[in-house]
């Protein structure tokens, strides 16, 4: 007998419930490492173009090892082994309030931070150095200089880059289910194990990451539009 497909069985309860909370914690864990990935990876990024050698060291250092680190290793680090190194009341302490979640957020917070260092680099080299020799000449100190003139005209260069990072980061979310966090991956391969569904519990989970990144992609095209600046290649044009 061949198998049937039924896509009413996502509708029944609890099934329903599960598909909306996986998409939650889907879309929570993404946006809060997206927002902290971002920022992390502008400041270590902007520490590469510093006069001081040693802090240049330490941000080609971060990225080399967080970049090349795979992302489901790093996460396994951060859940069983960085409780470890705390005392044995801050360990239960993580474990109580859910470190399930937190481990997730910092693992794809950090790795998403070393490869946007990597574009922010990339974008430095775009500003080029005349728009920072005019703004020293200005009597500008070098942070001054960074936050007022180049971090701006940095972020409107690197928005196409950053999007592919941005749909990297929904898509490594579904690695949090290896932890226990109970995103859309973990709840569609729940949804298989009770139902024996699997055809209908897949199929959701994979329109559900086409349907983020396809979201991604359309609101991030909206700002590249919005923010570009005159004169550069934009993407999709020769």
């Amino acid at each position: 007998m061949g198998y049937e497909v039924q896509w009413s069985v996502l509708w029944d309860q609890p099934y329903r419930d599960w598909i909306l909370e996986g998409l939650y914690l889907t879309i929570e864990i993404s946006l809060i490492a997206w927002c902290f990935g971002l920022t992390i990876g502008i400041l270590v990024g902007m520490l590469s173009e510093s006069p001081r050698k040693p802090l240049v060291a330490l941000s080609a250092c971060y990225v080399e090892v967080f970049r090349n680190i795979p992302l489901l290793v790093q996460l396994f680090f951060a859940y069983f082994v960085l409780p470890l190194l705390l005392p044995l009341h801050l360990r239960r302490y993580l474990y109580e309030i859910g470190w399930e979640w937190g481990s997730a957020v910092l693992t794809l917070s950090v790795y998403t931070s070393a490869k946007v260092t990597g574009h922010v680099r990339s974008g430095l080299n775009a500003v080029g150095h005349g728009l920072r020799q005019a703004g020293l000449s200005t009597g500008l100190t070098w942070w001054q200089m960074e936050r007022s003139i180049v971090v701006p005209l940095l972020l409107r260069i690197i928005v196409p880059n950053i999007t592919t990072e941005f749909v990297t980061v929904f898509k490594g979310s579904s690695l949090a289910m290896a932890v226990g966090v109970l995103e859309t991956t973990y709840m569609t391969q729940r949804i298989g194990f009770q139902s024996f569904r699997w055809i209908e519990a897949n199929t959701v989970g994979t329109v559900v990451y086409l349907l983020l990144a396809w979201a991604v992609a359309i609101l991030m095209g909206v700002l590249e539009r919005k923010v570009r600046v005159p004169g550069l290649l934009q993407r999709g044009h020769v």
